[in-house]
């Protein structure tokens, strides 16, 4: 585990650029740096909050120009006991 992922709970850090955009009525959808979503009034209060785990999220997060993708594994290699790469 490197440090960075010790700082951050385990996982490799994912970090969105913060952004603000009108929805209407003074409504905005703020997205945050850890890519939270919250949908918030004129006055500031929070009307809603999705992060990036929940399915909801990426029916907001369209309209930042972000979609979900799939987490990825990585390959393992195919390992032969006593098998001698190619020369």
């Amino acid at each position: 585990m490197t440090a960075r992922e010790a700082r951050t709970g385990g996982g490799p850090a994912v970090r969105f650029r913060p952004r603000r955009l009108a929805v209407g009525d003074g409504e905005i959808l703020a997205l945050g740096g850890n890519g939270s979503i919250e949908h918030r009034d004129a006055a500031g209060t929070v009307l809603g909050r999705w992060m990036p785990d929940e399915p909801a999220w990426a029916d907001h997060a369209v309209r930042f120009g972000l979609h979900p993708s799939a987490t990825t594994v990585p390959p393992r290699g195919r390992y032969v006991p006593g098998a001698q790469p190619p020369l």
